[in-house]
């Protein structure tokens, strides 16, 4: 695989290259031996050998033209939350997702729990043939359920896995009635101004136009829009579509997204729920790792890589490397500035009392109060505002039409 990394030198000078390795410990190990500190480290994609994978026998071709249902993550929760009642229950874990094959209705699951079952029935772990579908079932996933195994605690550790998974499918349905309500408005207000704009101002202006009547500044102003809509509109949805188009460019490209991914925090009201959401996530995520038994650095690591966001990856990146280096979590956390004097006390109480992993679910579990407690808040101001907006727009327009009929009505009485 490659990567492309970034890291500090001893002299203090950032460098930054690109190389194959097998894994990203593979890579990190490099870098630390060349007497560097690791910042960021990301995965990249060679377009031709993708190309030519495409053309090859490693290519799933039932997995490409698939157009069933996408597996949700409830759906993930589910198979997860019966496998671990089976398999406490003493049923045999190949046994287990057999029953699990003929009981799920989901095709694309299904299809990727038969090939679970066939590696597990070869004589791998369910960790490394879970491991083998990445883009169903993450890292994550995986290193839990391979911490399990070693503790023998398998069963335990799925069922916390099921929760784990079931709260980022409420913290999801969250974020997403946050957006739904706006996004709906504003859809709405569009519809309606292209309804007046292509339908109803045209005959007005053939009406008002025929009968000579000076028009108010006002509703000149609104039939000039409405003339250049019509005629621009592609113009429009382009320069719409072109920005869209970029902004997913550059967050793919790795020196820029960091700075993309800054800008979106700073958005007023919706970049803090998306920092408070990817906070949730990543400290719920070293939480359940910590409990499982996995090493700080490797938590660290993997709470950085479920945030959403490249700056919070990045910060969790650095916290990594500083506990490497022997520093306490709380003066690790401390020192970032991304995260609030609160979250540093909460951890060194943590550790203090041995029960840092406690401590993190209680982070995570704050993040998701205040989160639901910014959603209220938001659709409680959202809904007063998008209405009013979209009745000043209508209401400027009918007042544009109406006003050349009023002074019309004026000049023959």
């Amino acid at each position: 695989m490659n990567y492309q990394y970034w890291a500090k030198a001893a002299n203090g000078k950032s460098v930054r290259g690109r190389k194959s390795a097998e894994n990203e410990e593979e890579l990190l190990e490099w870098i630390r031996d060349k007497g560097w500190v690791p910042i960021n480290i990301v995965r990249t994609y060679e377009t031709v050998a993708r190309i030519g994978d495409s053309f090859g026998k490693n290519v799933d071709w039932k997995e490409v033209f698939d157009l069933s249902p996408k597996v949700k993550l409830r759906d993930k929760a589910i198979f997860i939350r019966q496998l671990s009642t089976m398999i406490a229950a003493g049923v045999p874990i190949g046994g287990a997702l057999q029953i699990l094959i003929e009981q799920t209705s989901q095709k694309r699951l299904k299809r990727v729990i038969r090939k679970i079952y066939t590696r597990v029935s070869s004589g791998s772990t369910l960790s490394s043939a879970i491991a083998e579908h990445p883009k169903f079932f993450d890292v994550l996933i995986s290193s839990l359920i391979k911490s399990g195994e070693e503790s023998g605690t398998l069963d335990s550790t799925l069922s916390q896995l099921a929760t784990f998974i079931e709260d980022q499918e409420i913290l999801k349905k969250k974020i997403i009635s946050a957006m739904t309500y706006p996004a709906v408005v504003i859809t709405i207000a569009v519809f309606v101004l292209g309804i007046m704009v292509v339908v109803v101002i045209p005959q007005f202006q053939k009406a008002f136009s025929s009968m000579n009547v000076e028009l108010p500044k006002l509703t000149r102003m609104i039939f000039e829009f409405g003339t250049w809509a019509q005629n621009n509109w592609y113009y429009a949805l382009g320069v719409i579509a072109f920005i869209v188009i970029l902004i997913n460019f550059l967050r793919k490209v790795p020196g820029l997204r960091i700075y993309i991914d800054t800008g979106i925090l700073k958005v007023p009201v919706f970049g803090d729920i998306l920092y408070k959401a990817s906070l949730s996530r990543s400290f719920r995520t070293m939480s359940a790792l910590l409990r499982s038994g996995v090493p700080v650095l490797k938590a660290l690591e993997m709470a950085g890589e479920v945030a959403s966001n490249s700056k919070i990856h990045s910060n969790f990146l650095m916290m990594r490397d500083a506990a490497a280096m022997g520093a306490p979590m709380n003066i690790v956390v401390k020192d970032r500035k991304l995260f609030p004097p609160m979250i540093a006390h909460m951890i060194a109480v943590g550790e203090e009392t041995g029960r840092t992993d406690e401590m993190l679910q209680k982070i995570s579990d704050w993040y998701d109060n205040e989160l639901s407690e910014k959603i209220k808040r938001l659709s409680s101001v959202l809904e007063p505002i998008m209405v009013v907006l979209v009745g000043i727009i209508v209401g400027f327009m009918v007042l544009a039409i109406f006003l050349p009929i009023i002074s019309a009505i004026q000049q023959f009485m």
